[in-house]
């Protein structure tokens, strides 16, 4: 028989520093009550009694009970190959600069949901809403469960007090075109003004640093990338169909492999994060050109010439550096007036790529603005011109390059003639 989640939380209470944090014994024996989670009245019914034995709690509000169930993780517990402590000593100085709001592991909420479909419409529920936070020395992750379609605006309502607390930070994966306007719709929904707190998006600076490593980028796709390793996960697109038989009445244990999923998906957004915060700090390094090539293009952005210019160079060294990060090399090169670094690039990409012509138009521009040597720019010209397609609207501009040098040619060859008259 499989196991619920519950059960194996506990067993990971004995082996990696988890406890249920509604669970955790006091001196006295007795289970701990100064939880905000604390439960605060008896189970009414046999689904409250359901809900309750699986280690979820009450919280009363005025529109009717929110479930929430609480985990903690030690700080010492490693999830992806790394303990939830290297968060707290991580330096998130250009996080904060990504993210554009002052980062700290204290302010920020990881976010993650559950919902009955992929749209945003009044249609689609989000039937579990997972928030994970440090806080006394643990990383935790409260689940906050809607048991039924009629408890959804007491969920919304607690958790829209919750995002709008001063100072705090959403965190997601590709929650600001899903979780984040589906969260949003249902406080509208319920007459709610939404919060407005910091978000960060990580799926676009793991996008800008591995999607030419994992292709697709899905969350469990970049887990590679972290040592994050799933076993017997339940896929998503099966939750709302187990949250759809679970009203229809079916026990709680068929959705615990859904908590489970939810729960790992606000830890790897954790180990996300760290692993993000790290490369931007420059502690990181791969085998492959990719990754470089986003913190390069990063940097260059910022104007941290000498960062830019490093991961460029590793991005170049790797085998599997390709025209573009060949190429994006070469412009930075070229921007910050390197030139003869620079027109090596162009040249062997021109050997490399013999129809692209973008690297003899920019050797053309070199030697004639550059090293005014209007002969190799009228070859480096005539050359690209080869590699175009008549129809481009860049064989035009090169035609008008070329008609250009051949003047320049003639007024040279003009002047050189009346130097031998005077002769």
């Amino acid at each position: 028989m499989a196991r619920s989640l519950l059960e194996k939380l506990k067993e990971l209470e004995r082996t990696a520093g988890v406890r249920r944090v509604s669970e955790a014994a006091a001196p006295g024996g007795e289970a701990r009550e100064s939880s905000p989670l604390a439960r605060v009245n008896r189970p009414e019914s046999p689904r409250e009694a359901e809900l309750a034995d699986a280690g979820f709690q009450a919280i009363p509000t005025p529109h009717g009970p929110v479930w929430v169930r609480e985990t903690g993780f030690d700080l010492c517990t490693h999830y992806g190959g790394r303990p939830f402590a290297d968060f707290l000593s991580c330096d998130l100085g250009r996080l904060s600069r990504l993210a554009k709001a002052d980062l700290a592991p204290e302010r920020m909420v990881f976010y993650d949901i559950e919902a009955t479909g992929l749209g945003h419409g009044g249609g689609t529920v989000p039937f579990l809403h997972a928030l994970g936070y440090f806080a006394d020395d643990e990383f935790r992750v409260a689940q906050y469960f809607v048991p039924d379609y009629a408890a959804e605006g007491a969920a919304v309502r607690l958790l829209a007090e919750r995002f709008a607390q001063k100072d705090g930070v959403i965190v997601t994966y590709n929650g600001k075109s899903y979780d984040w306007p589906l969260f949003v719709n249902r406080c509208v929904l319920y007459g709610l003004r939404p919060p407005e707190p910091a978000h960060l998006d990580l799926l676009h600076p793991a996008r800008r640093l591995w999607k030419g490593v994992v292709g697709r980028m899905k969350l469990a796709d970049v887990e590679g990338v972290l040592g994050v390793k799933r076993e017997g996960d339940v896929p998503g697109r099966e939750a709302p169909l187990r949250y759809f038989a679970y009203v229809e009445g079916a026990p709680l244990a068929s959705m615990e492999d859904v908590f489970a999923h939810n729960l790992r998906d606000v830890c790897t957004l954790a180990r996300l994060a760290l692993e993000i915060a790290e490369a931007l700090e420059e502690r990181r390094a791969w085998s492959h050109a990719a990754p470089h090539v986003g913190l390069a293009t990063w940097f260059d952005a910022w104007r941290e010439w000498e960062s830019a210019d490093a991961q460029f160079r590793r991005a170049v060294e790797q085998e599997d550096a390709d025209w573009r990060a060949r190429w994006l090399f070469s412009l930075f090169l070229k921007r910050r007036g390197q030139w003869e670094e620079a027109s090596a690039i162009w040249l062997e990409l021109a050997n490399d790529f013999p129809h692209r012509p973008e690297p003899l138009v920019e050797v053309a521009k070199y030697f004639e603005h550059r090293r005014r040597d209007l002969a190799k720019a009228l070859e480096a010209a005539q050359a690209a011109q080869a590699r175009m397609d008549g129809a481009a609207c860049e064989y035009g501009e090169i035609a008008r390059r070329i008609e250009r040098i051949r003047r320049k040619l003639e007024r040279e060859a003009a002047c050189q003639a009346d130097a031998r008259r005077l002769l």
